[in-house]
């Protein structure tokens, strides 16, 4: 049933007022041209909760229930980098219900996701990492002088049929310099380095 316009503060007050001094419920109904029932819903809001001001309207109920939340954020954490039609699919195949492309949108922000661009990275081994982490403490002592025989070169490269339109990666705002939500890069597309 569609909830009505609220009750002005002015005239709830005056109910509560009336109710106080021992007036009916059916008496004050009148007197305000109010139904008995919206009469007896403000007096029973200010007796249990202390103010008159009508509660949030309670909404949609939910699809999935907790635990089927708790499933979709774990995986959504195990696989960062999914489509959201993957998991569309997914979440359909897992629960066994119908939900929508939005309502997994929902349940992303809920979990407290977003979609963000993954940014790309050169995908590096273990090895390669400790053999660089060696080279910069090795040159950590350099002096100036020394440094300045070195030759600092700057490039760009320029990506002739897609440029950089990446995928999108599903994480939360302070994890952008996790690794697990880099953009692995081995191979690229035809380029071209100046």
């Amino acid at each position: 049933m569609a909830r009505g316009r609220a009750t002005d503060l002015a005239v709830r007050n005056q109910i509560i007022q009336q109710h106080q001094n021992g007036i009916s419920q059916r008496q004050i109904g009148r007197t305000f041209r109010l139904a008995q029932s919206a009469v007896c819903s403000i007096i029973k809001r200010f007796t249990t909760t202390g103010n008159s001001r009508p509660g949030k309207a309670p909404g949609r109920k939910l699809t999935l229930t907790d635990r089927e939340v708790r499933l979709f954020r774990r995986h959504i954490r195990k696989n960062m980098h999914m489509a959201v039609a993957d998991l569309v699919t997914w979440a359909r195949q897992s629960f066994g219900r119908t939900i929508s492309e939005a309502s997994t949108r929902l349940y992303i922000k809920r979990c407290g996701y977003a979609f963000y661009k993954a940014r790309c990275k050169p995908f590096l081994t273990s090895s390669n990492k400790r053999r660089r982490v060696a080279w910069a403490k090795s040159h950590l002592s350099w002096t100036p002088s020394q440094w300045k025989k070195v030759l600092m070169t700057d490039e760009s490269i320029f990506e002739v049929p897609y440029g950089k339109i990446g995928r999108k990666v599903i994480r939360k705002k302070d994890e952008a310099n996790d690794p697990s939500c880099y953009k692995r890069v081995v191979l690229k597309v035809s380029s071209m380095m100046v």
